[in-house]
């Protein structure tokens, strides 16, 4: 019963794809808060210089500018027929930015997630900002980089009154912004998530073992993954904390699980679909948001 469920769902969902239509938008993006700084980005300050008051902080994806404002492209896709404030998911990219296959990516999140009810704002950090990857160790950096470009989201889809409840989910780096939007550290905010889906993250101890987080996380991964250690999410899932952190483990999963493209190799990792692992990471999200239940722990599947 639950696998005939499971392939009316992803067929129905498939099949409203072609109306899904996004409505683009530009989002000023916001920075000054007592968490950031104003030092520009230098070798000595490799990933400190990710919490900036500037929009481009001189980083290296940045040909060294420094810009202290600016706007981020993004795509709403709304449910259809909905009426006042729904459900949200803010969606971030991963470190290759939003080219066709991440944005194909956000399309299918935002199906799927719409014809639950639930609207997605996809979320473009490069673009604007003249970047083409952050691929490797600046890779840290943009992690806490991104967090203001989340909240800013955050911001625009709570005073449009577009959304309640709004959640943060990402892919690759945009999973390890989404971690990072969760610490104390960015507590500063005047609006908060509901909750955070971290999808393939870099849970680099450096960054991530002693933080204190503010919201609950579910972290999605493939066991097989080469491009982020999921022991070192394990272990961040496994430590103590004040609010619940889950980590999904899918096994003989790798680090391109969620997205529906050809085996490939890219930047030397190895990225792969696994539908059951995509279609199953999605449904635990939609359960939920519906239900607004989150727990502790590692779980394989």
């Amino acid at each position: 019963m639950r696998v005939l469920f499971t392939a009316f769902f992803f067929l129905f969902s498939a099949a409203a794809l072609a109306e899904t239509k996004p409505v683009e938008v530009k989002i000023t993006w916001k920075g000054d808060y007592t968490h950031n700084s104003s030092k520009h980005w230098s070798k000595d300050n490799l990933y400190d210089s990710g919490f900036s008051k500037n929009f481009k902080n001189g980083a290296p994806e940045e040909f060294g500018e420094v810009q202290k404002d600016g706007e981020l492209n993004a795509f709403i896709y709304s449910p259809k027929d909905s009426k006042g404030p729904v459900p949200f998911v803010i969606l971030l990219h991963g470190c290759d930015g939003l080219g066709t296959l991440a944005k194909e990516w956000g399309r299918h999140v935002a199906d799927v997630l719409n014809s639950q009810g639930v609207g997605v704002l996809v979320l473009d950090s490069y673009t604007t900002r003249y970047v083409d990857n952050s691929c490797g160790l600046p890779d840290l950096h943009w992690g806490r980089r991104r967090a203001d470009d989340a909240y800013s989201a955050l911001d625009y889809v709570i005073e449009k009154k577009l959304g309640r409840e709004v959640y943060l989910m990402g892919y690759s780096n945009g999973g390890t912004t989404a971690l990072v939007s969760m610490t104390t550290q960015e507590a500063d905010h005047p609006h908060h998530f509901a909750g955070a889906f971290a999808v393939a993250p870099g849970c680099s101890p450096s960054l991530q073992h002693s933080a204190l987080y503010t919201r609950p996380i579910v972290v999605f991964m493939g066991d097989q993954d080469d491009a982020n250690n999921p022991k070192w999410c394990e272990e961040l899932t496994k430590k103590k904390r004040s609010v619940p952190v889950q980590m999904i483990e899918y096994q003989g999963a790798d680090h391109g699980f969620p997205e529906n493209a050809p085996t490939r190799e890219v930047h030397g990792w190895h990225l792969s679909y696994n539908s059951a692992a995509e279609k199953d990471m999605m449904q635990t999200i939609i359960s939920a948001i519906r239900t607004k239940k989150f727990v502790k722990g590692v779980e394989l599947r």
